[in-house]
């Protein structure tokens, strides 16, 4: 089935103030010189289209294109996306590192619901929250810094979910867990790698490892197999199973 894409343009501050003020669903297919380019399923009668295209309806793909659109202190998001709120702290990890974002595909992928899971060097605490909204049953993170524990836990209570944080080492953990995830560097891993290793009974998720040498280096070292290797701007994340 076919249906119709109304193409129009505003100037930004205009566009801004109508998706806002209308709550439509708009994708944006341009911006340029103060001016945005946009998508809409639906006529606007006050608006002239500059084209109108009649596309597949392929819901998915829809779906990729519409991004969300910021207005001021204000994020309009579609239904399906899901907010994470993170303080901005001391901590690592707000998300826009790429080993922040690879973890985070491989926990969908990944993470069943009922699972329990360990974040180690949990930081700001957003890999434990987005285990915690995927569906685990308990969630523990742990970190070395008493400033990302604290982080952690504020923003565990921002985003009205329940995880653990602890100051504490991987070897100071008693108990196995589902799913473990650790995004550290390759130093770190040298030290807590061995540790690691026997708190997970299902799945392990490692992070942070820059280019091929990096890679191969904690190949080596967790003696290993890997289910699957995430990559994005030379950075890597890869997935074991046992």
């Amino acid at each position: 089935m076919k249906i119709k894409k109304y193409i129009y343009e505003l100037p930004e501050e205009e566009f801004y103030e109508l998706v806002y003020s209308e709550n439509l669903p708009a994708e944006v297919v341009n911006k340029k010189e103060g001016k945005v380019v946009f998508a809409l399923y639906q006529e606007l009668k006050k608006l002239k289209p500059l084209e109108i295209q009649e596309v597949k309806n392929d819901w998915e793909k829809w779906k990729e294109n519409f991004k969300p659109v910021e207005v001021d202190d204000f994020v309009i998001l579609p239904p399906w996306k899901r907010a994470v709120y993170i303080k901005p702290g001391m901590a690592f990890g707000t998300g826009l590192h790429p080993t922040t974002r690879l973890c985070i595909k491989a926990l969908k992928r990944y993470l069943k619901k009922g699972m329990s899971v360990l974040d180690v060097g949990t930081g700001s605490g957003i890999l434990a929250i987005v285990s915690k909204l995927l569906g685990a049953s308990k969630v523990l993170g742990i970190d070395i810094s008493e400033d990302a524990i604290r982080e952690c836990k504020e923003n565990a209570k921002l985003n009205k979910v329940r995880v653990n944080c602890l100051k504490a080492e991987p070897k100071d953990i008693n108990e196995t867990f589902d799913l473990v995830i650790a995004n550290l560097e390759i130093k770190i891993f040298k030290d807590v790698l061995k540790d690691i290793k026997r708190k997970f009974r299902k799945v392990g998720i490692f992070s942070g490892l820059y280019k091929e040498e990096d890679l191969r280096e904690f190949e080596k070292l967790s003696e290993m197999n890997f289910y699957e290797i995430l990559e994005e701007e030379n950075w890597y994340c890869v997935v074991v199973k046992k």
